[in-house]
């Protein structure tokens, strides 16, 4: 039985509320040894390594670092696209990197709006997988973001794959999830390859 919306909602702020302590508690040497294995662990799926274009994500706070990745796949001839989540519409658009960048109050760094994105209906046939991070993963591919929904609705229904990237301790058992949250095609940690509820490859 799917928790009820007033308990789904209380679900999942106590577990951002959990892996934050996790997170505050990881020493930065861990961290950096951490991202740089699932770096190495990411670039080597059969999914990533056929890809041209990618959309990446721009980690800030709390989510596994990600520049150091985004620097490997521009150096490998990989044509980038970073989100940038716009409350006018509830959407993320996505813009070819490098490109000017900004920072938000919280400390995310995202394109301006005005920066020439890519074109909404080409976005299928320019992506061939999505490198996603955020607060916390299950073994079953979901996600734990920041209850705006902005990757829910980005994912739905995409032809590509997409990988999520996680810290060991942002992987826990069981996420809750409503219908409409949509599962990633695989979650990397340090540790392994977890797809969907399958055993770390």
């Amino acid at each position: 039985m799917q928790p009820r919306g007033d308990d789904l909602v209380e679900d999942k702020a106590a577990l951002r509320a959990m892996l934050a302590a996790r997170d505050r508690a990881l020493p930065d040497p861990a961290r950096r040894r951490e991202a740089e294995l699932v770096r190495r662990r990411v670039v080597e799926l059969p999914e990533v390594a056929s890809a041209l274009g990618m959309f990446v994500c721009l980690s800030f706070g709390f989510e596994l670092e990600t520049w150091g990745l985004v620097g490997h796949l521009l150096a490998s001839g990989r044509e980038l696209y970073v989100p940038r989540s716009d409350p006018r519409d509830g959407l993320l658009h996505l813009h070819r990197y490098p490109c000017p960048l900004e920072s938000l109050s919280f400390g995310l760094r995202q394109p301006p709006r005005g920066t020439p994105e890519l074109d909404p209906a080409k976005v299928d046939e320019t992506i061939d997988a999505a490198l996603v991070v955020g607060l916390g993963f299950d073994r079953r591919g979901y996600r734990l973001g920041y209850g705006k929904g902005y990757f829910d609705r980005f994912l739905a229904n995409r032809p590509f794959a997409a990988v999520g990237l996680a810290y060991e301790h942002q992987l826990v058992d069981r996420l809750p999830a409503a219908d409409h949250d949509v599962p990633l095609t695989a979650v990397v940690t340090a540790a392994g390859v977890w797809r969907r509820s399958a055993a770390p490859a």
